[in-house]
Formats: structure tokens, C-alpha cells, sequence
């Protein structure tokens, strides 16, 4: 079992890169092992890496806020050489109390930014992973024919869930409506980057937020809205099935913003209906005992695991062609 790491100091890596987010770096997660001192020595070792993985956050994360992805980047470490992978972390322009204020077509933008200067330093094989809305990110980022961005070679969907049925679950539905009917109006107006007033918003939101976001939040369909339990089959189709990358799907087993009644499991099985065949990883499936920011070791130790297995397996199929 791996030692827990949510508590203890660790190394990184500052990358400054070209980007539209003013004065952004990427945090390359170093391993706790290497003894690595001399930031020469540490760059030589970043440089041998031939692969990397991108690590995404949720609403209101930023980079090293989440910590399990140093459980990753360690079992990662331990599998050597043959996979040859560095872990990353960077600030979106909607990371931390920016959220309010992004969009996914932003973040896209960001993320963009950043595959090309991995590409550009000689990464071979690069692959996002999402926690919560960094896996809206995840599936925004695959439309490339809406971005011209640059491909990737994998995506990692962790604690995928529905913001809008997680909402649901805390607030009156009136005062849903009400707040829905408000940032719509001010959208039509073209005014969606007017702060939504405080009273329409749940009293654990504390970050402000504009029209547009909430709209794209809370509305059926909205540009946030992947992951909903009631999405009819043609918005799937069109979401799951523009995938041409392998995609790793590892909700939480234990989901406390999972709407009630809805069986997760299940649903990942629809989701993956409406991929070509082979793009849903067959090592998908709920992280046992996990909530959604898999705290338990247990979880982060298991979900580490299905990344490295994942990981190997894109390797594998590049290398043997």
C-alpha cells in the first residue's frame, strides 16, 4: 500500500509556458525518491520523461489542491522506465475563485496551450486526466473540429458527475427556476458576464459567479451539462462518440453528488454504448469505497493502479504498431 502523501511536503518542477493565462507554469510532480537537489539535475530528469500526464482539477481547484494525483504520479514513478511518464499540474484561467468567471471553451484554450508546449519539449504521448468538471474538460477538449486544438493521446474521467443534478440536491427547485430564468434573460441580452445576485445562489456558493456560468451549469443541455443522468441518447451520441481517444471512465464508488436513485455503474455502461468500439477502456468502473475526491488511501490506491494499467496500455498499442 502506498504511503499516504495528502500531508507531505514534495517536490516539483516550474514550468513557465506560452499561454493566454498571464505569467502561467506548469507544476511537474517530481518523485519523493529521486534525491534530486539542483534544479539542472531535476530538468535532465524531466526531460528523459517521454510521456506525460495532465491533471485537471474541479470548480474551484487549482493546482496541488487535489491530492491523490501525488498518490498517481508516485506509483507512476515506481513503474520505471518503461513508462517513462511525467505527472503535471497548471493554473487555468478558471482555476481557484476564477471558475465563476470561465467556461470550458477557455479551459480548453488553456489546456491547449500547454499540450503544445509538452509537444514542443519532446513529450510523445500525452493524456488529460479530470477530476469532477475537469472531466467536462476532458470531453470539451475532444471536440477538435470546434478547436483546432492539439490532440492528445488519452483521457482519464474521474468523479464525472452532473453539476446541475448535484445542485438539485441542495436547493429548492423554485429557486432554481428562478435563478435559471434570470441568467437566461441576461444571456439573451447579452449581458452573461453580470454577477448572478446572492440570493439566487445556494448558501454554500461563496465564489461569485456570472450569468453565463450558472446558465451553463444549472440549464438542461448547457455547455457544462455532460454528465447528467437524463441527457437524451442524441446528446451522448454526439458527446461519447466524438472520442476517438482512449477514455478511461473511474467514478466514485461512494458519490455523494450522484443524483439518488441512479446507478452509476449503469450508467457508465450507457455512456459507453455511444463510443466506437474499443474507446471505452475496459478497466473503467467505480472506485471502490470512494468519495468524490477519493479520500481514502485505499481508493487513491486502486485508482492509481487503473491509471498506470491505462497508461501501459496506450504505450503499448503506439509501440507495437
Amino acid at each position: 500500500m502506498t504511503t499516504p502523501l495528502a500531508s507531505t511536503p514534495f517536490p516539483v518542477l516550474v514550468h513557465p509556458y506560452p499561454s493566454l493565462t498571464e505569467n502561467v507554469c506548469a507544476y511537474e510532480i517530481l518523485p519523493h525518491s529521486s534525491g534530486l537537489s539542483a534544479p539542472t539535475e531535476a530538468h535532465g530528469r524531466s526531460q528523459a520523461a517521454r510521456n506525460a500526464l495532465v491533471f485537471i482539477g474541479g470548480l474551484s481547484d487549482g493546482p496541488h489542491t487535489v491530492p491523490y494525483i501525488r498518490t498517481i504520479a508516485a506509483r507512476i514513478a515506481e513503474a520505471g522506465t518503461a513508462l517513462s511518464c511525467s505527472v503535471f499540474e497548471t493554473r487555468l484561467r478558471s482555476s481557484f475563485a476564477g471558475f465563476g468567471f470561465g467556461s470550458l471553451a477557455e479551459d480548453v484554450e488553456d489546456i491547449d496551450a500547454l499540450v503544445r508546449y509538452l509537444r514542443g519539449i519532446g513529450k510523445q504521448r500525452i493524456v488529460l486526466m479530470g477530476h469532477s468538471t475537469g472531466s467536462q474538460d476532458c470531453m470539451e477538449y475532444s471536440n477538435y473540429e470546434k478547436y483546432r486544438n492539439a490532440p492528445v493521446d488519452g483521457f482519464i474521467l474521474q468523479g464525472p458527475v452532473s453539476d446541475r443534478q448535484a445542485l438539485a440536491k441542495e436547493m429548492d427547485a423554485t429557486k432554481i427556476q428562478q435563478g435559471l430564468a434570470f441568467a437566461a434573460k441576461l444571456v439573451e441580452e447579452g449581458r452573461g458576464d453580470q454577477i448572478m445576485p446572492r440570493d439566487l445562489l445556494p448558501r454554500s456558493f461563496t465564489t461569485p459567479i456570472t450569468a453565463y456560468r450558472w446558465h451553463s451549469l444549472l440549464s438542461i443541455g448547457g455547455d457544462d451539462d455532460y454528465f447528467s443522468s437524463d441527457l437524451p441518447d442524441e446528446a451522448l451520441a454526439a458527446s461519447w462518440g466524438r472520442l476517438q481517444q482512449p477514455v478511461l471512465v473511474v467514478p466514485s464508488g461512494s458519490e455523494e453528488y450522484a443524483p439518488e436513485g441512479v446507478d452509476m455503474a449503469r450508467l457508465v455502461q450507457r455512456w459507453a454504448t455511444f463510443c466506437r468500439p474499443g474507446v471505452m477502456s475496459s478497466l473503467s468502473g467505480l472506485i471502490p469505497g470512494a468519495n468524490h475526491r477519493v479520500d481514502p488511501q485505499e481508493s487513491q490506491d486502486w485508482l492509481a493502479d487503473r491509471v498506470v494499467r491505462f497508461l501501459q496500455g496506450i504505450q503499448g498499442v503506439e509501440e507495437g504498431k
